[in-house]
């Protein structure tokens, strides 16, 4: 039987690494159904951050063949509704999927569905990777604002078949578009392991009095990292280190946090690593800290959370997250931004953690990750939702 054709629409893709888990969402969607499927993704030729410099190994606004998908990459300045609706016309795809509701591809394509009229009777599947929640809204918010007042007058987002990755995501998704809104439910999909050759040998002895910690993501304020800073600032006993490993994309939030850093006591050691071109090797770096942190205003749902660990670092992280399930199985602590206090108390408590029971908590948090991408219900969750959206096609042109 021939397979259905799907064609995708995101920011940034492969052989980039610096967008995380917008990147990987749909390399991994790709990888898990490149057997009933046939991908197409149209992107950009450059990875995320200020450094707009063209792959090299790749050939611009041609399709490329990856291992499980072909890719155009649009350079900069080129996206424009013609050449979206070409492109469209070309592939001839079954469904179109869309990986963010704000980004210029994704924006270039739902305007050339509606000038263009390209065929109705695709369906189209958006997954805004939650850009929908508060936090993320507070950025930039007059702008998105606009935008989304600009997309309810014109219909932008007419018959589109939203996907949220749980259920808080879905109740904003229809806060945003409407209780009308057609929302499906899925899990963005990770891969099948994550650091196989992982060895907690490796990890480093917890003595009580010391303590590492570890920063995974890009360097954005939407982490807050700065929050976690000052809260280092104000203790004054035991040893502290604390690595930020990622992209440093924003070098204005960089240079906030280099200030604090810079005024934090004695006892804190802070080290700005910076990114790493493979993700396997950030993830040995951030495997060699006792804990990660993240004191995130927003995620979606977060790939570092289960990269994290899968490296075997218990996490501390804000209520801004869907991993409430780890906290209760022991493998992190979930902490509300409104109380500095307890992030000051859980950081002193982990100062003093001795071997054995960091060990505990180390084993089951790379136990809770590994249970988490063995379930099947992540992949059936994500092929119902294709198949839903397929479905559609069928409603509509009676084929």
């Amino acid at each position: 039987m021939q397979k259905k054709t799907i064609l995708v629409f995101c920011d940034y893709y492969l052989p980039g690494y610096k967008s995380g888990g917008g990147t990987f969402s749909v390399v991994n969607l790709a990888a898990r159904f490149s057997d009933r499927y046939d991908f197409y993704v149209v992107t950009r030729n450059h990875d995320c951050g200020g450094d707009a410099t063209p792959y090299t190994n790749v050939t611009t606004e041609q399709w490329n063949k990856l291992e499980n998908e072909r890719v155009y990459y649009v350079r900069r300045g080129g996206f424009s509704i013609e050449r979206i609706a070409r492109l469209f016309n070309e592939v001839n795809p079954d469904l179109v999927y869309l990986n963010s509701a704000f980004s210029l591809p994704v924006r270039t394509f739902l305007e050339a569905r509606r000038k263009k009229r390209l065929d109705p009777a695709i369906p189209v599947v958006l997954a805004p990777c939650g850009e929908f929640s508060a936090g993320a809204l507070s950025l930039k918010p007059l702008k998105k604002r606009l935008f989304l007042a600009y997309a309810k007058s014109v219909g932008l987002y007419e018959d589109v078949i939203w996907k949220g990755s749980f259920e808080p995501e879905a109740d904003e998704i229809r806060r945003i578009v409407g209780r009308e809104a057609d929302v499906t439910i899925a899990p963005d999909l990770a891969p099948p392991v994550i650091l196989s050759d992982y060895d907690p040998a490796a990890k480093p002895f917890k003595k009580p009095g010391q303590v590492s910690f570890g920063f995974i993501s890009r360097l954005s304020r939407k982490k807050n990292i700065h929050y976690f800073l000052e809260r280092l600032g104000k203790i004054r006993e035991g040893e502290i280190e604390f690595a930020i490993i990622g992209p440093l994309e924003d070098k204005g939030y960089l240079a906030e946090c280099e200030k604090i850093v810079a005024e934090l006591p004695s006892n804190v050691t802070v080290q700005i690593i910076g990114s790493f071109e493979r993700q396997k090797d950030a993830l040995r770096r951030l495997s060699r800290c006792h804990f990660f942190v993240l004191p995130t205003l927003n995620e979606n749902f977060g790939y570092v959370f289960v990269e994290a660990m899968a490296a075997g670092c218990p996490m501390l992280i804000s209520e801004n997250t869907v991993w409430e399930s780890a906290a209760e199985a022991g493998a992190a602590w979930v902490l509300p931004l409104s109380e500095p206090e307890k992030w000051i108390e859980q950081i002193n408590r982990c100062i003093a953690m001795e071997q054995a029971e960091y060990l505990a908590h180390s084993k089951t948090a790379r136990e809770f990750s590994l249970d988490w991408l063995r379930q099947p219900e992540q992949v059936a969750a994500n092929e119902r939702v294709l198949e839903y959206a397929l479905s559609r096609t069928f409603a509509v042109d009676g084929k």
